[in-house]
């Protein structure tokens, strides 16, 4: 499943369209890729002579805008360096990574979905998230968004309970609701699935946590019971969409609080 591209008007106008691929292209160009539109592509062989194929959606009109440029730049120029260390590979395999931009007032999310696959069956999927405040210039962290004094990862896993434990039953593998690992004590903040609520998203409507935001290997090892699978759990498992009007008590009012 691949995210599609969405950008809302507002965020269309934050660049003149005649710059905005011109300013793609050239960063492609820094990245050391062909700019295909919307994607900047490139390969890298290892020693093994296996290929690495890597392909990068890049937000057009976000990167060279002076609040969301130098980090989106800092982020996509990190994955693709990342992504050309391939050292002894001995089997062909790529990256690839989409975006999805959501507008919320003055608030803008850029989620980025990294999907990678070498040996095996399974693609692994990581979760990137970044939030600006368009009007102040800045980029905002989970506690901004909440009134002073609140913290976010002790109200939002109680107030959002019955939309994490939604997104938990729903969460793939089919399984029974309420069933080991899917849940809600084993994605709290605290906890490894959870990837710590540092992938998220606000949108005009929602608050959308995705969990975990990394590939976790395993659960934590105090949690082993012999006998029962241990689990792993690739990026974005679950996807929690809970709605502003249900953290609205801890929200500031630029954010749908009351």
């Amino acid at each position: 499943m691949r995210i599609a591209l969405l950008i809302a008007a507002a965020a269309v106008a934050l660049a003149t369209a005649p710059t905005a691929s011109a300013s793609a292209q050239q960063f492609c160009g820094e990245l050391g890729g062909n700019w295909t539109g919307p994607y900047c592509h490139t390969s890298v062989e290892s020693e093994r002579m296996a290929v690495r194929d890597i392909k990068i959606a890049i937000p057009e009109e976000l990167v060279d805008n002076p609040t969301t440029g130098p980090v989106l730049r800092n982020y996509l120029s990190t994955l693709v360096d990342n992504w050309r260390t391939v050292g002894t590979m001995v089997a062909d395999s790529f990256g690839e990574a989409n975006f999805q931009v959501f507008q919320h007032g003055d608030a803008l999310s850029v989620v980025f979905r990294e999907t990678y696959h070498a040996d095996g069956p399974d693609f692994n999927n990581a979760y990137r998230t970044f939030t600006f405040h368009m009007g102040d210039g800045r980029r905002l962290q989970l506690s901004d968004l909440t009134k002073p004094g609140v913290d976010p990862l002790a109200e939002i896993p109680m107030l959002g309970r019955p939309y994490i434990e939604k997104a938990l039953n729903a969460a793939p593998p089919p399984h029974n609701p309420g069933t080991y690992p899917f849940t809600v004590d084993r994605w709290t903040p605290d906890k490894v699935y959870s990837g710590g609520y540092k992938a998220w998203a606000l949108t005009p409507t929602d608050l959308i946590l995705y969990m975990p935001d990394y590939p976790v290997a395993r659960d934590h090892p105090i949690n082993f019971t012999p006998g029962v699978m241990h689990w792993s759990m690739d990026g974005g498992t679950v996807q929690a969409v809970i709605p502003l009007s249900a953290l609205s008590t801890i929200l500031r009012p630029e954010f749908g609080g009351v």
